[in-house]
């Protein structure tokens, strides 16, 4: 049997109609019980260069880890490659308006410690600097070294560039 045009047209209409009411009245629904999404960029300063093909297609794998005030870890991702990495916050462990110390490192690269707060389900940057965190114990973090600091943090959003350890260390 041949179906008109007109009567294909009305179908699409009313579906994409019943689909669209649908996501706006369970759209605000879902977003209340949804965990937030921290997108995560990783790029390595050495990535160009031939020294860098002994690593896997995605790079060296790299780790965060989230600390939180007490130094106790709440949140532990592994084997992030190259490019885009998406990590779900878990509401459980991460307590709104709390503060945060990221800490994303890479065998054979330099860490980074970078401090957030959690601002409903988003990972921002903390108002304050690292000296906090220095005070806390945290005497890894060099807040003199900013040449190796190279990242940029909004909301939810976080891309870092990591750099190989020196050859004199």
């Amino acid at each position: 049997m041949m179906f008109k045009g007109k009567f294909v047209v009305l179908a699409l209409v009313v579906l994409t109609g019943g689909v669209g009411a649908l996501f706006v009245t369970l759209g605000p629904k879902a977003l209340k019980t949804s965990p937030g999404v921290f997108h995560l960029g990783i790029r390595y300063a050495d990535e160009l260069t031939m020294d860098f093909t002994k690593h896997p297609k995605g790079g060296p794998g790299a780790r965060l880890q989230i600390f939180d005030s007490k130094g106790k870890r709440v949140l532990e991702q592994d084997a992030m490659q190259i490019g885009r990495n998406l990590i779900p916050l878990d509401r459980e462990q991460l307590i709104d308006g709390s503060d945060f110390l990221l800490q994303i490192r890479a065998d054979g690269y330099r860490p980074l410690y970078i401090p957030a707060t959690l601002s409903g389900r988003s990972l921002n940057p903390a108002p304050e600097d690292k000296t906090k965190w220095i005070a806390r114990g945290w005497q890894e973090i060099d807040s003199e070294d900013s040449e190796h600091q190279d990242y940029r943090f909004q909301a939810n959003l976080l891309g870092v560039r990591l750099y190989p350890n020196d050859s004199s260390e």
